[in-house]
């Protein structure tokens, strides 16, 4: 099957821009700020094939990024949720943000002149080094100040909110002002100097989110970290490269995530013997029920008009589903499997033994428990597929306990190596032997 995500690489981005992450000592709540600093682990690895710098300070992360080549920026503030932002925001970059110095939240605050809130922003670095390397600006108050006149859209960007234009550009003269808010310095030099200055469009706001954690009220921002781990989904298609040769060893038990047909696929290309076990495994009881609905309703063809289906009869369990755009490519997999697949799935696949259980990956007690008691000494082969890297995973366990946990699983294979076969581990080994800077990227990261 061909290798279907987000491909999270550079391209995404202008030529020779790279990511910083602003972090922050000002998120007022610790299980916030433990929260906001897991993911910021989870982004970097996500978007480990972008270059990337870290600091708590605007100038040192941009001399940073200019320090390792860099010509443009994209800033993200710790405590931002990204979704998929980046990757959505390629359309954009030589159309609505075209020679932009700065893109940004960017706030009409009415007689206290304009607000850079810093959540996400994008900087071109050139610019901002010949300007004189210029602080972001923080908020003052009690000062009177001359400010350029800005010309805004009469559109905001939510009904409700006035503040929020759809553009700015530089208007003629001065005016003065009361107050400064945070990125004042900015894009006052951008204004004086009739610079392009960007607002994130609609498509891309509701792309990511922001908790808000250093202010009083980030409690009412915080649901957008539920949202994450509360919802229910079944990836309906795969989102890593699947095999297609049959292995020779025969195996008497598989355990397999229950994303898309990977139980399916671990079965027959791990040529699980007649009879055998196959546990289907997952936190989510959406992803169980649907691998049960597979092996009790599916023909072995058609998987997208069959996936199609079920979501149309039930659309409140369908409109769970992930990755369906990809379900062309799960045909396409299914078909290069062949006429031995077809005859394998309506005969040796139906004398299984199929288990569905429920149980986190990263209850390793409860884990290696179930797998000891496949006795009978035959191989049993285990697919955690991105266990160790998912995103909710990444929410709720550090990078440091989830690479723990993996070197347990690890160490249980090696205790009895000649008994599993392995697929998804070793996150671990991949971060130091290919990626060793993302272990120093943050100052929270001990291993």
């Amino acid at each position: 099957m061909k290798h279907y995500n987000f491909k999270h690489t550079p391209d995404k981005l202008p030529d020779n821009c790279g990511i910083g992450w602003l972090l922050n000592n000002k998120i007022r709540d610790k299980a916030i700020e433990g929260a906001t600093q897991n993911l910021l682990d989870f982004y970097s690895f996500k978007y480990r094939k972008i270059p990337q710098v870290a600091s708590h300070e605007f100038i040192e992360l941009c001399n940073m990024a200019l320090d390792n080549g860099f010509e443009k920026l994209l800033i993200f503030k710790q405590g931002s949720i990204l979704g998929n932002f980046i990757e959505h925001s390629k359309e954009f970059w030589n159309t609505d943000y075209k020679d932009c110095v700065l893109v940004g939240h960017i706030l009409d605050r009415g007689n206290e002149w304009w607000q850079i809130h810093p959540q996400t922003l994008y900087i071109d670095l050139i610019w901002w080094k010949e300007s004189g390397k210029l602080e972001f600006g923080d908020k003052e108050t009690n000062v009177t100040w001359s400010a350029p006149n800005i010309e805004r859209s009469n559109e905001t960007l939510q009904s409700e909110e006035t503040y929020n234009p759809t553009w700015i550009k530089s208007a003629e003269g001065v005016s003065t002002v009361e107050n400064r808010w945070e990125g004042w310095n900015l894009l006052n030099a951008a204004m004086a100097q009739n610079k392009k200055v960007g607002i994130w469009n609609p498509k891309l706001r509701k792309a990511k989110s922001y908790v808000y954690g250093e202010m009083l009220d980030h409690y009412e921002k915080v649901h957008n970290i539920g949202k994450e781990l509360w919802v229910s989904r079944w990836f309906a298609a795969n989102t890593e490269t699947m095999d297609n040769i049959i292995q020779e060893q025969q195996t008497s038990a598989v355990y397999s995530t229950s994303g898309g047909v990977s139980p399916l696929s671990n079965a027959y290309i791990r040529n699980l013997k007649p009879g055998g076990e196959l546990v289907c495994f997952d936190i989510d009881p959406l992803a169980l029920h649907m691998q049960q609905y597979v092996f009790n309703n599916w023909n072995g063809r058609n998987w997208k008009q069959f996936v199609t289906d079920y979501a149309e009869q039930n659309p409140i369990l369908g409109n769970k589903f992930a990755c369906m755009e990809a379900l062309d490519l799960v045909d396409e997999y299914i078909t290069a499997l062949g006429a031995p697949f077809q005859e394998w799935w309506n005969t040796t696949a139906k004398t299984f033994n199929v288990k569905f259980l429920e149980i986190d990956i990263m209850n390793i007690c409860a884990m290696s428990d179930h797998l000891e008691h496949q006795d009978n000494g035959d191989k049993v082969f285990i697919d955690v597929s991105n266990a160790f890297n998912y995103e909710v995973n990444a929410i709720l366990y550090s990078k440091n306990i989830r690479l723990n946990l993996e070197t347990d699983y690890i160490k249980f294979f090696e205790n009895d190596k000649d008994r599993y076969i392995t697929k998804g581990f070793g996150i671990g080994k991949y971060f130091d032997s290919k990626f060793p800077y993302l272990s120093k990227l943050f100052p929270w990261q001990k291993f």
